[in-house]
């Protein structure tokens, strides 16, 4: 007794340690800054009392007022240019030397003015623009020189075109006699302009980043006490940037140290308050779940993965409507129940919407397409379900966003087209679930509808073989799966998990058919020449051989869990009762006759073992009507109960009285009887018609 009470302690200890740990994760991604708790639009009325300074705060420039101060820095950038000196001398001593020949007594002076023209136009500097500036946007050019830079209005360089354009014009001009002129301008004067300024591509990058890096994010004081807004007054777009200012100030500022632990202290209570709820829901309605500790685990990390995914649009500066914050809703939905998905979706958007700008209206939407997507994935059987829930969620999401901009806004921009644009992604990734389901059914150990589905298809490797090998036992699997799976819809349950577990609860006879009747033929039966505990280990041995093949089929836990379980702790009675019988002074090992268990834990397996029961036994009855039918129903499973088969389960008096009904209902339509047909006279010759009937061929029909 000592242990079962330490390991629950323990138990519960290791839950609490969890739930911390949770909370405390949860409160580090929380922002540590002061929160404003105002909510407000442009072109809306300020609902508040008016609002006041609470301390000196700068005003923030807007985005858009800093994404045009980027953009004319960007545009108005002076590039920087290496002088290389050496070209000018280089150029000209070339140009004398190719004019020599052309100077006498009364042309050497005109030619030094060509020459000294050619070194003025490099004194000032000559360029070749590079094709990632646009001359028209160049003002100034910043001109560097042995480590020493002069800003020099672009005007007053030359480009290689205008210095071609310049020493052209001045030859032209100049006293030289036309067939001089003619022979320098042969020499072709762009072979002596070369640019000797070089563009410093790095150098500007570097000066831009520095210039952008040092723009100034604030422009304005708010001092402490000023009116910011009075009440009912229009929240116009200078309001709007005071406002923000202000919210940017709470966010940047967390105040004093003890300002700093309230505000942790709050978020700790917050965000417990979210777990607690959470928590409340399974220890009190799903306490099989709660102590279950992979399935605790598995619950507890998606509500912990769910607020992370949530929180990324905080820190990486992701749209919030892009996030897939259902993702993980969804998969609970499919693998653990609605109930558990939509507690999971409250906790969760409880704690999510304090990351969104505007908390209300991001609730909103996330319940709404929440609990549509619950509920439009109730039972996941095909795959279009999801696909179909998918887009009835972004449908969701998408409405309750238009009618919050309507509402605050009063109009639809082209910003509130890409925030559906949003939405359509984060459906899309919704659509993942579906792969990712199946990597948790396999580390959990859930089942879904899908795998159900799968599974009760009877050309599954297992039924192909229980079919072939123990056709009489698989008939009467079928038979149970029908009484169970409409019982377990009329008292409520899972009915494809039923329907499921019943058709694979005897799967192990399929090693020895033989031993069970229903797969007898020709009057032998091989218990004639077995003792009693013999064939009782025969038939019990049935349970633990089908648990052993469900394994090889790697069927899941909660398959294997009806075939463990439907027979539960009760005895093989026709053999202990017969050899009690026949060996009356005989002590008898009770463990001999007796299943290893253990009884039904689920409602579902609880109604499997009834109707296995059940449908055996009524085989037996020589009249099937309705009064031998109630009395069998009514005795075998008021049996069950009187045997404790069902203290485990989570199946209710009430429940238990619900499937005697469904079974009594099923089988005496079943076994209704039916009607004799009249023989014909002799002296009459009958028509082919009067025999064609569709009970004609059935083995229960007058003809058969």
């Amino acid at each position: 007794m000592l242990d079962k009470h330490l390991k629950r302690r323990l138990n519960i200890t290791f839950r609490i340690i969890v739930i911390l740990v949770i909370c405390g994760t949860i409160v580090h991604l929380f922002p540590k800054a002061g929160s404003f708790q105002y909510e407000f639009q442009k072109g809306s009325p300020w609902r508040y009392e008016t609002l006041k300074a609470p301390f000196d705060f700068p005003i923030y420039k807007t985005e858009t007022e800093l994404a045009a101060e980027r953009e004319k820095i960007t545009e108005e950038q002076t590039p920087i240019f290496n002088l290389k000196t050496e070209v000018k001398e280089k150029q000209t001593t070339k140009f004398t030397r190719a004019t020599e020949k052309y100077r006498n007594a009364y042309t050497a002076a005109a030619i030094d003015q060509i020459r000294n023209k050619l070194a003025a136009l490099y004194n000032k500097g000559i360029l070749q623009v590079p094709e990632e500036l646009d001359p028209s946007n160049i003002k100034t050019i910043k001109i560097v020189n042995h480590n020493m830079g002069k800003d020099v209005d672009f005007t007053n360089v030359s480009t290689l075109k205008k210095a071609y354009s310049a020493m052209t014009q001045f030859i032209d001009n100049s006293n030289l006699p036309a067939s001089v002129k003619e022979h320098i301008l042969s020499l072709n004067i762009s072979n002596f302009i070369h640019p000797n300024l070089e563009f410093d591509a790095s150098k500007t990058h570097v000066q831009l980043l520095n210039q952008l890096k040092n723009i100034s994010l604030t422009h304005g004081l708010v001092r402490n006490g000023e009116i910011i807004i009075t009440k009912r007054e229009l929240v116009t777009p200078e309001k709007v940037k005071l406002l923000n200012s202000l919210k940017l100030e709470y966010r940047h500022n967390a105040g004093s140290y003890a300002s700093h632990l309230r505000i942790i202290g709050g978020q700790i209570i917050l965000t417990l308050t979210a777990l607690i709820i959470f928590s409340l829901y399974f220890y009190y309605s799903k306490k099989r779940i709660f102590y279950n500790n992979k399935e605790f685990i598995f619950l507890y990390g998606t509500f912990l993965a769910t607020v992370m995914l949530g929180s990324i649009g905080y820190y990486q500066s992701i749209n919030m409507l892009a996030l897939p914050v259902l993702f993980f809703v969804i998969i609970v939905n499919i693998l653990v129940g609605s109930r558990s998905a939509l507690y999971l979706l409250l906790g969760s958007s409880l704690l999510i919407s304090y990351f969104a700008p505007n908390n209300y209206m991001y609730l909103f939407m996330q319940l709404a397409a929440g609990i549509v997507s619950v509920f439009s994935l109730s039972q996941l059987q095909r795959r279009g379900q999801l696909f179909l829930s998918i887009f009835l969620t972004f449908l969701t999401y998408t409405a309750v966003y238009i009618s919050f901009i309507l509402v605050q806004e009063g109009e639809i921009s082209l910003s509130h087209v890409f925030g559906v644009l949003w939405l359509l992604i984060n459906s899309l990734v919704l659509s993942l679930t579906y792969p990712v389901i199946y990597i948790f059914e396999r580390i959990f150990g859930f089942t879904s509808e899908i795998t159900l589905m799968e599974l009760s298809n009877p050309n599954h490797p297992a039924l192909r073989t229980l079919t072939k090998k123990a056709p009489g036992t698989f008939q009467h699997s079928l038979m149970v799966a029908n009484l169970a799976e409409e019982a377990i819809y009329r008292i409520g349950g899972n009915p494809l998990l039923t329907r499921t577990g019943a058709l694979y609860h005897d799967i192990g006879k399929s090693y020895d058919p033989v031993f069970f009747i229903e797969n007898q033929s020709g009057g032998i039966n091989p218990h004639d020449q077995c003792d009693f505990d013999e064939s009782a280990r025969r038939i019990i041995n049935h349970v633990t051989q089908g648990v052993e093949l469900a394994k090889k089929y790697n069927l899941p836990e909660a398959i294997i869990n009806f075939i463990r379980t439907h027979h539960g702790k009760s005895k093989v009675k026709y053999f202990y009762n017969s050899f009690r019988n026949k060996y009356p002074d005989r002590p008898v090992d009770e463990a001999a006759f007796t299943y290893s268990g253990p009884d039904p834990i689920s409602k579902e397996c609880a109604v499997v073992m009834m109707a296995d029961a059940v449908e055996a036994a009524s085989r037996t009855l020589q009249d099937k009507t309705e009064e031998n039918i109630t009395a069998l129903v009514n005795n075998i499973i008021d049996g069950q109960l009187q045997d404790g088969r069902f203290m485990n389960a989570e199946i209710t008096f009430k429940d238990i009285d619900g499937v005697k009904r469904v079974f009594i209902e099923m089988l005496t339509n079943i076994y209704h009887s039916r009607i004799s047909y009249p023989k014909l006279k002799q002296t009459e010759q009958p028509d082919a018609s009067d025999n064609a009937s569709p009970e004609g061929n059935h083995p229960e029909s007058p003809k058969a």
